[in-house]
């Protein structure tokens, strides 16, 4: 059980070498929602260029340069997703349990991360001094889903009311839900967990299935 526990951490973390290298806040080609309608983006250089997608009218192009002589108004492109990352939770913050008072953890972990996303990219022009229209995208994005992986944990008298009497670091598997939120090149996730120690002294251990508050990190996969 324990080396089909190891060899899982290690397909988890060597996931690292498919992770897209387009972060999710670049505008990229795609189909998007505009006012309700979808647009074909493709981005050219630095012009974008929106096409509509309305099969019953002639498609009409929409081209975005990064500077106009006038402004076209705000637009708002919208898309939604199934979000597949890896995600990490280096900081967790257990409950006072048994008498022991809150505890903030820091430990290696790596998880599955599944769920649903959904994102804006607000585009306007900027007036310049010299009269011109600079345009400037700025991107919002949420993301919400579940998680399970596995990682390592302290385990020593303190975490177990003495019950055991020697120091080692074991593993846990992990599982929970968590939001992640995006602000241009911003990220911040929000985790809720639960840990399950998986060798002999899970029953000895007091956070064993015991509820968490972490801070999580999440790298593109899909």
């Amino acid at each position: 059980m324990r080396i089909l526990v190891y060899f899982s951490l290690i397909i988890l973390l060597g996931s690292c070498s498919i992770i897209k290298n387009t972060p999710k806040y670049d505008l990229v080609d795609g189909v998007y929602q505009l006012d309700h309608t979808n647009v074909l983006v493709e981005v050219t250089e630095d012009t974008l260029h929106l096409i509509s997608e309305n099969m019953n009218v002639v498609n009409v192009e929409k081209t975005l340069p990064p500077v106009l002589s006038q402004s076209t108004g705000n637009l708002i492109l919208r898309k939604g997703t199934f979000d597949l990352d890896l995600l990490a939770i280096p900081v967790k913050i257990h409950g006072s349990v048994n008498g022991i008072p809150t505890q903030m953890i820091t430990e290696i972990n790596a998880s599955v991360y599944f769920g649903k996303r959904s994102d804006r990219f607000y585009i306007r022009y900027n007036k310049t001094p010299r009269s011109l229209f600079k345009r400037e995208i700025n991107h919002f994005g949420l993301s919400y889903g579940a998680f399970v992986g596995f990682g390592s944990t302290a385990i020593h008298q303190g975490v177990s009311q003495s019950q055991i009497t020697y120091d080692y670091q074991g593993i846990v598997f992990s599982k929970g839900l968590a939001g992640i939120i995006a602000i241009n090149n911003f990220t911040l996730g929000i985790a809720y967990g639960f840990d399950q120690l998986m060798d002999e002294n899970a029953s000895k251990w007091i956070y064993q299935q015991k509820p968490y508050w972490g801070i999580a990190i999440g790298l593109n996969l899909n």
